[in-house]
């Protein structure tokens, strides 16, 4: 079915329409098959245009004759204009924040007047900073989803793109936490989401600002490569 389908199929629905108590309405066995076929249409072919979600916004509403009619006239307009869809580069960006997201954090304690600031300490303060960036260039970021159970324990993951599947996990180091360690603690962390069937791709950022890692590439590159049915990507950052 194509928009010019939908199209005519929505005019011929407007046309049938009965009068109520104040408004006219439209037949409403006709009306919500309709408009859930264009709904989904529109969501396979143009996933993140913001006129999408007002017409999500209007699929909810009652069968009046005005709703019909803005529906219809998204219709039009994508039939119209057919806009390209936007390709999100969700690597470069991913990248991008991992690898200057210790500039940003020391752009922090720079405040004026002395002003109070986040000062990164643990895991938890690294995952309110990198939600924030993340809130930058993501419409749909999930904090803290379960993972199934693995090894008798399921875990939660630390950040979910849920539009194009990837999963992040943040790991921040410290004198317990080095090489090995955190290596373990990541190969388990990798098996658990290997197993959410929201998650086709793992990103691993490790914040390191004191330089415990003593092998960071070298630890990069081990982890990356132990599954080649699961993409995995490790960030242990900053470089130094």
């Amino acid at each position: 079915m194509s928009l010019d389908d939908l199209i005519l199929e929505g005019e011929a629905i407007l046309s049938n329409k009965k009068e109520g108590m104040m408004m006219e309405y439209v037949e409403m066995e006709e009306y919500d098959p309709w408009r859930r076929k264009a709904l989904m249409f529109l969501q396979q072919t143009y996933p993140h245009h913001p006129q999408v979600k007002t017409f999500e916004q209007h699929v909810a509403t009652t069968n009046d004759q005005y709703h019909c009619r803005v529906l219809l006239s998204i219709l039009k307009a994508f039939n119209e204009i057919q806009p390209k869809e936007v390709v999100i580069d969700y690597d470069g960006v991913l990248s991008t924040i991992f690898n200057r997201f210790y500039t940003a954090a020391k752009q922090l304690q720079r405040r004026h007047d002395g002003r109070e600031t986040l000062t990164i300490k643990d895991e938890y303060d690294v995952q309110d900073l990198l939600c924030s960036l993340l809130l930058l260039h993501f419409e749909d970021v999930r904090p803290e989803e379960w993972t199934p159970s693995y090894s008798g324990g399921s875990k939660r993951m630390d950040f979910l793109l849920k539009d194009s599947e990837i999963a992040i996990e943040v790991k921040m180091t410290r004198k317990g936490l080095k090489d090995k360690e955190l290596g373990e603690q990541l190969i388990v962390d990798i098996a658990n989401y290997k197993q959410h069937s929201a998650c086709k791709c793992l990103y691993c950022f490790v914040y390191d600002p004191e330089g415990f890692v003593r092998n960071p590439r070298g630890l990069e590159k081990d982890l990356q490569a132990l599954d080649k049915n699961f993409p995995v990507k490790v960030f242990i950052r900053p470089v130094f």
